[in-house]
C-alpha cells in the first residue's frame, strides 16, 4: 500500500490533504519544526508525527509531499531524492485527489479561504456530501478537509506560487487580483496572465464566477459570469446592509431578483463572497431556499473575524488579514458591527517580502481604529531584508493623525496592552503569524486582575431640582455593575460644595484638594444634574477643561438646549413647527413693557404660557388665560430668570422621544404624558402620589411615529446634541408635531419617561447605562482626535 510523508505537515493546506488520505485508510506520516494543535490532532487521528526534520524519517517507496516553502537543502527532501522516492508538490497531490470528482476551485488574492469554505458548507448543508480542501478550519465541522462521496470537490486554489495552474476544474470562483506574492510573479502582467490562464482552464464557463468589481479582472475579458456591485455585472448586488454581526443583501441574476439574503458574516467583502457562492450554487441546480438557509447559518472559518472570547465586556476577535487591503475592509466591517466602542488592534506584519512590497499602503488602512499596536514581523521562514522592519510600518501609520499608534515587541505586547483595557473595548489581533496567541494570555490575566472603568457620579447641584437629581442618582447607581465599574460619588450641595460619599460640609472649600484628587482619578463622569449649574453646560465645560470624558451633551449643545428661546429659533430655522412666541429680557420689560404687551396682544392669543428661558423642567412655568394674570406671571418669572418667553398654547397630546447616539443616532418610538390639558409641572413629573399618568409606548399610527422620529432626529442634530436627550412635542388632532423642548439630561427617577421608553424598547437599565458610558467615551476620543489634528 502507498504511504505518504508530508514535509511540514502542520501547515493548514498540508494537514488537510493528510486528513483526506487518512480518511481513505492510507498511511500518513509527517514532520514539522514545532508541535501545534494541528499536529496533535493529526497524531490523535493516527498519523505518525516527527518534530524537527531528519533524513532518517524517509523510507524507500514513500510518496513525499512538500510545499514551495521547503528548500532543496531540507534533509528530508534531500533523502527523498537520494532514495528516488516519488516527490509530489502539495498542488500535485491535490490534483490527484480531485480527479474523480467535479472540481469547484476558488482562487483570488483575498477571500478565497472564506469563499471556498462557504461553498463547501453550502454543499454539505444541502446533502451533497462534497469532498473539500480549504485553507481554514470550518467551525462546527472542525476541519478544513474531508473526503466525501458526492459529485463535487471544493478546492482552495493557491495562486501564491503559481501552483493553481496545475488544476483543470469544472467550475469555480475568482474573487480578485491584488499585487501580492510579487517575489514570485515579479511583474503585474505575469500575475494577471496567471489568472487568465487559470480561467481558461475551467471547463464550464457557465460555472465560473468572477468579481466584476475588480479592475484587473475586468480588463482580462474573462469567460464566465461576472458578479458584484457594479451595474454591468451579470450577477448584480443591488443593496447591502449590516446589522450588528450579520449582513443582508438583494441581488439580481438571470432576470430574477433575490431579496433579503441573510449571511452570518459582516462586511461588503463577505457579501461579495456569498453572492458568488449563491450564484454558483444556483447554476448547479440547487434549491434557492436551501441555499439561503445554509448561508444564514454558516459558522465561519477559523481566524476570519473569529470571536475568541469575552470577559469584562471586552470582546476579543482574531483575524488572519495581513495584506493592507484585507486589513482595511476587515476593520471597516468590524467598526460597523461594534458602533461606538473603542477598537484596539494588535497587528503583526507577515513576511519581509510582503512588507517590502506593501510599504506605502499602510497609512490609512487603520482609519477605523482608535489604537493600533504594531509588533515584529513574522518571518514565516524568510530571511530578514535590511531596512524592512515593524518600525518602518509604524512610521508610515503614524503619519495618520486619526489614531494612536505604537510599537510593542512580540514577547511584550500582551503586557503593554493590558493596562490600557477598559470594559466595552474590542481587541482585534491581525496577522497570519502567531499574534492570535496573545488573546489567551489577556483572557487569563483577567481572571486575577479584571480591568474596571472608574466612573464618577456627580449629583445634587445648586438648582431647584436638587432632590430630583438625588432620585436619578439612585437609579443610575443601581444600574452600574460592580463587576465592571469602580464608582466614586460626588455630591454637590445646594451651596455648591463638592463632597465625597459620607463626607460632611464643614466649612471646606467648594472643591477640596482631597476631592479634586478623586476627581482626577476618574476615567469618565456621569453628571446627574438637572437644571441650572449642571444641565446647562456649566459642569460639562469643567470636565472638558480637565480633559475628562462624561456622559451626555457637550457644553455647547447643553447650553443651546437649556435656552428655550435659542432652541425654538433653531427649530423654526429647521422648519420644525413651533408654537408662536415672544421672548424678552428683564431690561426690555423695564423700558418698554407696554410695547411688549401690545406685541403679545397682536401676535398671540390665550391661553398663554410664561416660561423662564434658562430653567429646566417646568420650574417657573405658568399658564395664564387673562390679561390681568399675564403681568403677574411675567414679574414672577423674572424673579427666576433674566430672560423669559410668552408662547401660545398648543392643544394636543404630549409626546416624548428618547434619543441615544453621537454620529449613529437611535430615535426610539415615543412615550406619552396623559396631562389631559393640565400643565405637566414638577409635581406631575416627580410626585409619587400625584404623578401624571404616562405610557412608555404612545398609541399612535405607525406613519405618525415615523414622522415624529424624523422631526426628533432633525431637532437633535440641529441642537448639536451628543450622547442622549429627550425631545418633547405636542401632537395636535391633525397629526402635526409641534416642538416643545429638549432635555439634554432627562430625569432617571422611577417616574421618568426617558428610561421607561428605553426599557420598553429592549434596553435594560444596565444596558442603557453601559451604552451611555460607551457614547461618552467615544465623543471624547473623537474630540481629542480633532484637537490633535489642529496642532499636528
Amino acid at each position: 500500500m502507498k504511504s505518504y510523508h508530508f514535509i511540514g505537515i502542520g501547515g493548514i493546506g498540508m494537514s488537510g490533504l493528510a486528513r483526506i488520505l487518512m480518511s481513505q485508510n492510507i498511511p500518513v506520516s509527517g514532520s514539522d519544526l514545532a508541535e501545534n494543535a494541528t499536529t496533535r490532532a493529526l497524531k490523535e487521528a493516527g498519523a505518525t508525527l516527527f518534530i524537527g526534520h531528519s533524513a532518517t524519517y524517509i523510507q524507500p517507496h514513500m510518496h513525499i509531499v512538500y510545499t514551495s516553502d521547503i528548500k532543496e537543502s531540507n534533509p528530508e527532501f534531500m533523502a527523498a531524492k537520494q532514495l528516488q522516492c516519488p516527490l509530489l508538490h502539495r498542488s500535485e497531490l491535490l490534483a490527484l485527489l480531485m480527479q474523480n470528482q467535479k472540481t469547484l476551485a476558488v482562487t483570488g488574492t483575498h477571500g478565497k479561504t472564506t469563499t471556498s469554505s462557504l461553498l463547501a458548507w453550502v454543499l454539505q448543508a444541502m446533502g451533497q456530501d462534497p469532498s473539500f480542501a480549504v485553507g481554514g478550519i470550518i467551525a462546527q465541522l472542525n476541519t478544513n478537509a474531508r473526503h466525501g462521496k458526492g459529485e463535487y470537490f471544493v478546492a482552495e486554489a493557491d495562486e501564491s506560487d503559481g501552483s493553481f495552474l496545475r488544476y483543470s476544474p469544472y467550475g469555480g470562483i475568482i474573487t480578485n487580483i491584488d499585487l501580492d506574492h510579487m517575489n514570485y510573479y515579479q511583474t503585474e502582467e505575469a500575475l494577471e496572465q496567471a489568472f487568465l490562464t487559470f480561467a481558461k482552464k475551467v471547463k464550464s464557463s457557465d460555472h465560473l464566477f468572477w468579481c466584476g468589481d475588480d479592475s484587473r479582472l475586468q480588463k482580462l475579458s474573462l469567460k464566465g459570469i461576472s458578479y458584484g456591485f457594479n451595474p454591468d455585472c451579470q450577477l448584480r448586488i443591488l443593496r447591502f446592509t449590516q446589522k450588528g454581526w450579520k449582513a443582508f443583501f438583494d441581488m439580481e441574476y438571470q432576470g430574477e431578483c433575490y431579496h433579503d439574503i441573510e449571511i452570518a458574516q459582516i462586511g461588503s467583502y463577505n457579501v461579495l463572497n456569498s453572492a458568488a457562492v449563491f450564484g454558483l450554487a444556483l447554476s448547479l441546480g440547487l434549491d434557492e431556499q436551501e441555499i439561503r438557509k445554509a448561508l444564514a447559518i454558516f459558522p465561519g472559518v477559523g481566524r476570519r473575524c473569529t470571536k475568541r472570547g469575552q470577559k469584562q465586556k471586552i470582546l476579543f476577535i482574531d483575524d488572519y488579514a495581513h495584506h493592507p487591503r484585507e486589513i482595511e475592509v476587515t476593520l471597516r466591517a468590524i467598526r460597523e458591527a461594534i458602533g461606538e466602542k473603542r477598537l484596539i488592534v494588535l497587528f503583526q506584519p507577515h513576511r519581509y517580502s510582503r512588507t517590502k512590497d506593501c510599504l506605502g499602503t499602510y497609512q490609512t488602512i487603520f482609519n477605523s481604529v482608535d489604537i493600533v499596536y504594531v509588533t515584529d514581523i513574522y518571518a514565516a521562514g524568510e530571511q530578514e531584508i535590511p531596512g524592512i522592519s515593524a518600525q518602518k510600518i509604524l512610521e508610515e501609520i503614524c503619519q495618520n493623525k486619526n489614531l494612536e499608534c505604537c510599537y510593542a515587541p512580540r514577547t511584550e505586547i500582551g503586557k503593554k496592552v493590558y493596562p490600557r483595557l477598559f470594559p466595552h473595548d474590542v481587541v482585534v489581533t491581525l496577522g497570519a503569524g502567531d499574534i492570535h496567541a496573545v488573546i489567551p494570555e489577556l483572557l487569563q490575566e483577567m481572571d486575577t486582575n479584571p480591568p474596571k472603568l472608574h466612573v464618577g457620579m456627580v449629583y445634587g447641584g445648586k438648582s431647584a431640582e436638587h432632590e430630583v437629581s438625588l432620585n436619578s442618582a439612585r437609579y443610575i447607581r443601581r444600574a452600574l455593575s460592580q463587576d465592571l465599574y469602580e464608582v466614586s460619588e460626588f455630591l454637590i450641595t445646594p451651596e455648591g460644595q463638592w463632597l465625597t460619599k459620607n463626607q460632611e460640609a464643614k466649612g471646606t472649600p467648594l472643591i477640596s484638594s482631597e476631592v479634586f484628587e478623586q476627581i482626577q482619578a476618574c476615567d469618565i463622569f456621569f453628571p446627574i444634574l438637572h437644571g441650572t449649574f449642571g444641565e446647562d453646560g456649566t459642569i460639562q465645560g469643567f470636565f472638558e477643561i480637565l480633559g475628562k470624558p462624561y456622559i451626555g451633551c457637550d457644553h455647547q449643545s447643553s447650553a443651546i438646549c437649556m435656552d428655550k428661546e435659542v432652541t425654538k429659533r433653531l427649530m423654526q430655522r429647521e422648519g420644525i413647527p413651533t408654537a408662536p412666541f415672544i421672548a424678552f429680557t428683564e431690561t426690555d420689560w423695564a423700558h418698554r413693557s407696554d410695547e411688549i404687551i401690545q406685541e403679545i396682544q397682536h401676535h398671540l392669543t390665550f391661553p398663554l404660557f410664561v416660561k423662564p428661558v434658562h430653567l429646566g423642567s417646568s420650574f417657573g412655568v405658568q399658564k395664564v388665560t387673562a390679561w390681568e394674570e399675564l403681568k403677574r406671571a411675567i414679574l414672577h418669572a423674572f424673579e427666576l430668570d433674566s430672560v423669559i418667553l410668552v408662547e401660545k398654547e398648543i392643544v394636543g397630546r404630549e409626546i416624548e422621544f428618547a434619543i441615544l447616539g453621537n454620529e449613529q443616532i437611535t430615535v426610539l418610538p415615543p412615550g406619552e404624558i396623559f396631562s389631559e390639558g393640565k400643565m405637566y409641572d414638577y409635581i406631575g413629573k416627580y410626585s409619587s402620589d400625584k404623578a401624571t399618568p404616562s405610557a412608555a409606548r404612545a398609541a399612535l399610527p405607525e406613519k405618525w411615529i415615523e414622522e415624529g422620529k424624523l422631526l426628533a432626529l432633525k431637532a437633535y442634530r440641529a441642537a448639536t446634541c451628543k450622547g442622549l436627550a429627550r425631545i418633547d412635542f405636542f401632537l395636535d388632532q391633525s397629526g402635526t408635531f409641534w416642538f416643545n423642548e429638549i432635555n439634554p439630561l432627562p430625569g432617571f427617577t422611577p417616574l421618568s419617561l426617558y428610561p421607561q421608553i428605553c426599557e420598553a424598547n429592549g434596553f435594560s437599565s444596565e444596558e442603557l447605562i453601559d451604552r451611555l458610558l460607551i457614547l461618552g467615551l467615544q465623543r471624547t476620543r473623537l474630540k481629542e482626535k480633532k484637537a490633535y489634528r489642529q496642532f499636528a
